[in-house]
């Protein structure tokens, strides 16, 4: 079935924009203490370079020239400047994601997720269904396994609050229904499914124009 037979149905799906994805205020907080520490680790690399370990097709979608000869050296794939300047993308678009959060419509981030969507679909990258489960999961994994260090004060400070904040550090950022995890998981849903809206936007919008030209 080509894509200007599926195309429509599957953009009305995914045009129908669900609230259930929205953040709560709490998870909202926990998701930008998160990525305040992970995106001084560069976290566009991690992701990057966990992608490509999972599955060495990515870096083929990304642009990244795999030597026959070196396999995944990534030592060599690091030096690439295909490489740098798509994990820098990959962090850049995801400090903005965070950081609008709060501040701005949860359209926005929508249409930036959407705006790559399209531009995938230009450069003829067309994730599998696996590889969108993939991305989303490594994203989550990286982001949430750097937990925010407590801010610093004196020991009697901290000998006093330790007994009330592990427990809600616990809460906040171990195990795999911590607030920082479930906020992260509703962030990349709703990023991932706003990035094939655009993808298949884009080409029922192009189906359209081949069929006009062909009248």
């Amino acid at each position: 079935m080509g894509w200007c037979c599926c195309a429509p149905n599957l953009v009305r799906i995914f045009s129908r924009r669900s609230h259930d994805n929205e953040m709560t205020e709490e998870e909202i907080v926990a998701i930008r203490e998160c990525w305040f520490k992970a995106k001084n680790h560069e976290i566009g690399k991690k992701i990057l370079t966990t992608l490509i370990e999972r599955r060495p097709k990515f870096a083929e979608y990304f642009g990244i020239v795999l030597s026959a000869d070196e396999g995944l050296d990534f030592k060599v794939i690091h030096k690439s400047r295909e490489f740098q300047l798509q994990a820098h993308r990959i962090q850049s678009f995801l400090d903005t994601a965070v950081g609008s959060l709060g501040y701005c419509p949860i359209s926005s981030v929508y249409d930036m997720a959407a705006r790559i969507g399209q531009i995938h679909f230009y450069r003829g990258v067309n994730f599998e269904a696996s590889n969108w489960l993939v991305f989303k999961k490594v994203a989550v994994d990286q982001v949430t396994s750097l937990r925010p260090t407590s801010k610093s004060g004196s020991s009697a400070d901290l000998m006093t609050k330790q007994a009330s904040t592990e427990i809600d550090d616990l809460n906040l950022y171990a195990g795999e229904n911590c607030l920082a995890r479930l906020g992260w998981n509703k962030l990349m849903t709703v990023i991932v499914r706003e990035m094939k809206r655009g993808f298949l936007a884009e080409a029922m919008r192009n189906c359209k124009e081949e069929d006009t030209l062909a009248l």
